[in-house]
C-alpha cells in the first residue's frame, strides 16, 4: 500500500510539473534548450534507444525495452502487457515508424528514485499505406528501474 502511495504521489508531482505542455502554444518546431531535458540521464538515454529501435524496425530491441506487464493505451485501445502488444500492434507500428518522419518538439525525461516519466511531443509527417499523415502527437512513458535497467511500464499515445 506504501508502494502504490509513494507511487501515485511521484506520477502526480511528474505529471503537474509537465501541465505546461497544455498551454503552450506551438510557435515552431524548432529544438531549444527549455523544451527539452533529461535525456542525458540512464532513463532518458533508454526512451531514445527505444525510440530509435522502434523507428529503425528492430522490434526485438522494442520488446526487451518494455517490462512484461506494460500497460499501453493509444486512442481507445488498451494492451495489458508486451505480449499482448507484441500479438496486436508492434509490427504495425514499427511499419508506420519506418515509414514517416517523426521530429520531437519537447522531450522532458525526470527521476524519482526508481521511477521515471518522460512526456514528449512530436510531429510526424508522410504517407503511410497511401494516406498522408501530419499530426502532432504526445507521449507519456514511465520507466522503473529494474536489476540496473531502465524498462518501461507505462506507454500512453495520443494524437
Amino acid at each position: 500500500m506504501k508502494i502504490n502511495y509513494v507511487l501515485t504521489t511521484v506520477l502526480s508531482i511528474a505529471l503537474l510539473s509537465f501541465s505546461t505542455f497544455a498551454h503552450e502554444p506551438l510557435k515552431s518546431i524548432e529544438r531549444s534548450a527549455t523544451h527539452f531535458s533529461g535525456l542525458d540521464t540512464a532513463a532518458g538515454r533508454s526512451v531514445l534507444a527505444y525510440h530509435e529501435a522502434l523507428s529503425n524496425g528492430q522490434a526485438d530491441d522494442v520488446m526487451s525495452a518494455l517490462t512484461s506487464e506494460v500497460i499501453i493505451l493509444e486512442g481507445s485501445r488498451i494492451e495489458r502487457s508486451a505480449e499482448e502488444y507484441r500479438q496486436h500492434h508492434l509490427h504495425a507500428d514499427v511499419r508506420f515508424s519506418a515509414a514517416v518522419k517523426t521530429t520531437t518538439i519537447e522531450h522532458h525525461v525526470r527521476v524519482y528514485g526508481d521511477t521515471a516519466v518522460s512526456i514528449a511531443r512530436s510531429h510526424t509527417l508522410g504517407t503511410y499505406k497511401g494516406k498522408q499523415i501530419d499530426k502532432q502527437g504526445n507521449e507519456t512513458l514511465v520507466l522503473n528501474l529494474i536489476n540496473g535497467h531502465w524498462k518501461i511500464s507505462h506507454i500512453h499515445w495520443s494524437h
